[in-house]
């Protein structure tokens, strides 16, 4: 990274797979690096804020993306947008577009939400976040896909969660373990961005048994990764 930072956020690497990047790292990192001295950014406040370009120590964001980022109505989504974008702009300029400016690099959105790079949209790339870290992944071979999910291991949820996010067939194959749970969440989300829906296809229309991924009960043939971060989160990723 360059030296205009006065305290570099420590930023995780992963490689599950060859040709797969994944970064993660902690959300106040990033704020408390990338922001001008001086600027308060309470990430734990409710009410949103308005930011300006020369907020930041560097461009790191467009005109069109300051805009996105004041339209959030709570600060806490603002600051999860700014982490994740500038996490995964690091990462498409290092590994790809190493003479672009951070604030040339931006994503748009399909229809249903998957995100894309805007100048290589052929270039696979999914994004996530959860409490205090954020994530990013991308692969260098373009006729591949992928979705990557991080979430916080909480408590074992409640009957209500387990019945809108998994089917009965999910529930009796599932250990009684909050580890678990949030392990084959993290799946099922990531495979939801691996097909580009997200929450637009039905949760109960897949299902996570014993590591594998069933589409209106047919198996699908996917790479499936899972690993524990600072023992309270889980973030999978799910690849061709």
């Amino acid at each position: 990274m360059t030296s205009f930072f006065r305290n570099k956020p420590c930023i995780n690497t992963l490689s599950p797979k060859p040709g797969v990047v994944i970064w993660y790292c902690k959300i106040p990192e990033i704020i408390h690096s990338i922001f001008n001295k001086g600027r308060s950014c309470d990430f734990k406040s409710m009410a949103n804020e308005i930011f300006q370009k020369d907020d930041f120590i560097a461009p790191f964001f467009s005109h069109e993306e300051i805009s996105t980022i004041n339209g959030f109505r709570a600060l806490k989504k603002q600051i999860e947008w700014i982490s994740g974008r500038y996490l995964i702009k690091q990462m498409i300029q290092q590994l790809f577009l190493k003479s672009a400016s951070l604030d040339q690099i931006i994503l748009s959105y399909l229809e249903q939400g998957a995100p894309f790079l805007t100048s290589h949209p052929d270039l696979p790339v999914s994004l996530s976040h959860s409490n205090n870290y954020t994530a990013a992944a991308c692969c260098k071979d373009k006729k591949k896909t992928l979705g990557i999910d991080i979430e916080k291991i909480a408590k074992k949820p409640d009957v209500y969660f387990m019945k809108t996010a998994f089917t009965q067939n999910e529930i009796l194959n599932l250990k009684d373990d909050a580890l678990e749970i949030f392990k084959n969440w993290t799946i099922k989300e990531a495979y939801l961005k691996y097909i580009q829906k997200g929450f637009n296809e039905s949760l109960h229309r897949v299902e996570v048994i014993n590591n594998e991924i069933l589409h209106n009960n047919k198996k699908i043939n996917v790479d499936i990764f899972s690993t524990i971060i600072n023992d309270d989160y889980v973030l999978s990723l799910v690849s061709d």
